[in-house]
Order: structure tokens, then C-alpha cells, then sequence
């Protein structure tokens, strides 16, 4: 387990406070006191290369084929495309199902994801068991379950996320459907994907997004320049502290937060029971159908919130605008769009971190390889910005760093009424 050293209250930064400029190549250039403890990085570092030497190429190997998978798709059959337009079908007629009217899809993930997928992951333990752990037949369920181009991986975390920002952690319609089905994703569905309950209804609402990625968050990524690839290695336990719940529970528990540690615990115990259970079949099965996900997911998932929070903006470090690639929790995203037009005036004076149609994983790989240039050129700039002007802000706020701008940064930054304001609406709201 990797946590550093936190508050026990949130911190506040004087107001209009600039960051340290770190637009040297190294870490050496920043202050002293904005530098991790030595053994804590040379801690997480190796955890890092333990964690990506044994696993990275298994999850290289998904990407590639999984990225192949789509190509084939789209020169051949097309059955992702079919597949979207039977949802939008078939969804309209399943509104009454789900809260809002725009959400019938859910229910055609619910089937897809929490019964079909489910059942193949026991028609495979049962083949296992029958007649012996066969490792093609390994490999290329774990390739279906990822989908195409990570189709599968990527609608799991979705709809775990967005389940957890809404109201009671359920999209279905109040009633029957609520009771029984409320919160599949994340007590379900998720299990056999690599996420385990708790971390998105407990820890990702009640402490990341109260503290919006400064001091206090669990897995901020503002202790280090976000263009250095040692960076995410380094980032990449402190993520999996996050996601087995272990940081999160550690730091209830230094805030007292006893509601907060209970539910905590209890998640995590009901997924380490289901992972007993299937352990105690077939140690061998459960390693590669169940915990191999878990850091397979989260891996991924480590790259897309290094990359979310990348850049942070040394004039103003408490940005919401340029911190994140920015969703309006507890709205629904079916106002999404009417919203960024509203704010649109905002979003081009702050310069915000916008990247239009383009892979995540594209953007990840010019921020670790400090392809300043190539990242301006996929910056969705609604500006008159130069390219050279903006490969120089790339660069400035992938650099911004260190212990002084994680106090500088989120949401308790900028007041601890802010911060409090902000969960008593993310809470109420749907």
C-alpha cells in the first residue's frame, strides 16, 4: 500500500496564489520542500516496475488486439456500428425502466454486461474445471471481455462512475427495478471487470471529487511532472492503493470519517468473498478471470486520470477548467453539450484542457514522451493561440508540480466552504 502523508483537515491557499515554475526537464529544479521524501519514491517506483514488468505486456498485448478487433470491424462487418444504432432503437422503448428517459441503454447494458457476460465467466469456470484451465481460451476471454477498441472496459467504468454520482448509486427507475437492481454496476457487473464495490459510491465521491485532486486526494497527480514516464510508474500503486480501496480506508480513518470506513470495509470484504469463492474452485481460473482484470483495469484506468489531470495552470493551480477534462457531476449528460456552450466564454479565457475527438492513450503517450509539439497540434483550442505558444503552455502546466501546488490545487484550494458547498449539491443532485 503507497499513501503519502496527508492533512488532517484540508488546507488553504492564499488567495490568487501562483505556483512554482518547474520548466526544467528534471525534478531537481523544484524547491526542496515541494520534493517527495526519497524512500516514498524510490518506494513507489519500484512498486511500479513490479506491478508493469510481469503485467504491462499482457495489457500491451489486449490493446493492440482490441485496437486490431475495431479496425477489422470497420473495414468488414461494422457490428459496433449495427450494435449503436439497435441501441438507439431499442433504448426509447426501455425509458420506463430507468429515471431518465434518455437512459433506456442502461438496461440493455444491464442484460449485456450483468447477465451474458457473467454467465460466460461460469460456462468458463465450469469449463475449467471439467476439463482443465486452457490458456487460449484464457487469453481470448479476457480479449472479449475488454471488447473493441475496449468497447466493454470502457461502457464498465462508465456506467460504475456515472452510477455512482446519482442519487441512492442507482439510473433505474424508483420502484421494484431500484430495489433489486439499483446497484448492479458496482456491486455486479463491475466485480469481474476490476472494480471492486466501494470505490466508486465511497472513495471516488467522498474524497476525490471533494478535494478535486490536491493535497488530500488519495491519487492526485500533482506531486510530480505529469510529462516524466517515471511519473505514472510511480503513480501507478498509488492509483492501485486507490482502487483496492486500501488509501481510501486509511485516510476515512484519519478523518474520522467512520461512515465512510464502515461502508468501505464492507465493500471490500463482499468482493474479497466473491473472489474467495471462486479461489477456493480453481486458484489458477480465478487468477486469470478475476484478479488479473483488477490490475489489468486499473493499469488502464491509471493512465486515463493521469492523463485527465495533466495540466494544471501555474497562474491559477485551483483551475477547474484547465485541472480536468471537464464533466458537470450530478447533471445529466444529456446537458452536457447546452452547458460547455453556456460556459464557452469561460473555457476560452482559461485557455481549458480541451482535446476534441482524439485518443486518450495518443495524449498519454506525447505527455510522457514530452511531444510538446504534437499535443499542441491536438489541442482543440478555441482561441488564436500559435502552435509555439501552445506547445510552451503544454509544457508549463504538465511541469507545475510539487508539494506547494497540490495545496494549491481543487476544490478545498480555494475555501473549505467551497468544498463542503460542492458534495451537499454533488449529493442532492441527479
Amino acid at each position: 500500500m503507497c499513501t503519502r502523508k496527508r492533512s488532517k483537515s484540508p488546507s488553504r491557499a492564499p488567495k490568487n496564489a501562483k505556483a512554482p515554475s518547474n520548466s526544467k526537464s528534471s525534478t531537481s529544479s523544484m524547491p526542496e520542500s515541494d520534493k517527495l521524501n526519497p524512500a516514498y519514491e524510490f518506494l513507489t517506483l519500484m512498486s511500479g516496475i513490479l506491478i508493469l514488468v510481469p503485467f504491462g505486456p499482457f495489457v500491451a498485448w489486449q490493446v493492440f488486439w482490441c485496437t486490431v478487433w475495431e479496425f477489422v470491424d470497420k473495414k468488414s462487418l461494422n457490428l459496433i456500428q449495427l450494435c449503436a444504432k439497435a441501441s438507439d432503437v431499442v433504448g426509447p422503448k426501455l425509458k420506463g425502466l430507468v429515471r431518465h428517459p434518455k437512459d433506456g441503454f442502461v438496461i440493455i447494458l444491464l442484460v449485456y454486461l450483468g447477465v451474458f457476460m457473467p454467465a460466460l465467466f461460469f460456462y468458463e469456470l465450469n469449463l475449467s474445471l471439467t476439463a482443465g484451465f486452457n490458456y487460449k481460451r484464457c487469453l481470448a476471454f479476457n480479449l472479449f471481455r475488454i471488447g473493441p477498441m475496449y468497447a466493454n472496459f470502457m461502457w464498465v467504468y462508465v456506467m460504475c462512475h456515472k452510477e455512482g454520482h446519482a442519487i441512492n448509486g442507482s439510473l433505474l427507475k424508483r420502484g421494484i427495478m431500484d430495489k433489486l437492481f439499483g446497484s448492479m454496476f458496482n456491486h455486479w457487473v463491475g466485480m469481474f471487470h476490476g472494480v471492486i464495490p466501494g470505490v466508486f459510491t465511497i472513495s471516488h465521491i467522498h474524497n476525490h471529487h471533494k478535494y478535486d485532486n490536491d493535497e488530500n486526494d488519495v491519487y492526485s497527480t500533482a506531486y510530480r511532472p505529469r510529462d516524466e514516464f517515471t511519473s505514472w510508474v510511480r503513480y501507478v500503486p498509488e492509483w492501485m492503493a486507490y482502487a483496492t480501496n486500501a488509501s481510501s480506508l486509511v485516510f476515512f480513518i484519519q478523518q474520522k470519517e467512520w461512515k465512510r470506513v464502515v461502508g468501505t470495509m464492507l465493500s471490500t470484504m463482499y468482493y474479497c468473498a466473491f473472489v474467495g469463492l471462486i479461489w477456493h474452485f480453481s486458484p489458477m481460473f480465478c487468477f486469470w478471470y478475476l484478479v488479473y482484470p483488477l490490475i489489468e483495469g486499473n493499469i488502464l484506468l491509471s493512465v486515463v486520470n493521469y492523463t485527465w489531470h495533466a495540466f494544471i495552470d501555474p497562474e491559477d493551480p485551483s483551475n477547474d477548467y484547465v485541472n480536468s477534462t471537464t464533466v458537470y457531476a450530478g447533471v445529466h449528460w444529456s446537458k452536457h453539450r447546452a452547458l460547455y456552450e453556456k460556459h464557452l466564454p469561460e473555457y476560452k479565457k482559461a485557455k481549458a484542457s480541451i482535446f476534441y475527438g482524439e485518443n486518450l492513450f495518443v495524449i498519454f503517450g506525447c505527455i510522457v514522451a514530452k511531444d510538446y509539439t504534437k499535443l499542441a497540434e491536438l489541442y482543440y483550442e478555441p482561441g488564436n493561440m500559435t502552435k509555439t505558444e501552445l506547445a510552451d503552455m503544454m509544457k508549463a502546466r504538465l511541469r507545475c508540480a510539487g508539494r506547494s501546488v497540490a495545496k494549491m490545487v481543487g476544490r478545498s484550494a480555494k475555501s473549505v466552504a467551497s468544498s463542503k458547498k460542492f458534495m451537499s449539491k454533488e449529493i442532492k443532485s441527479n
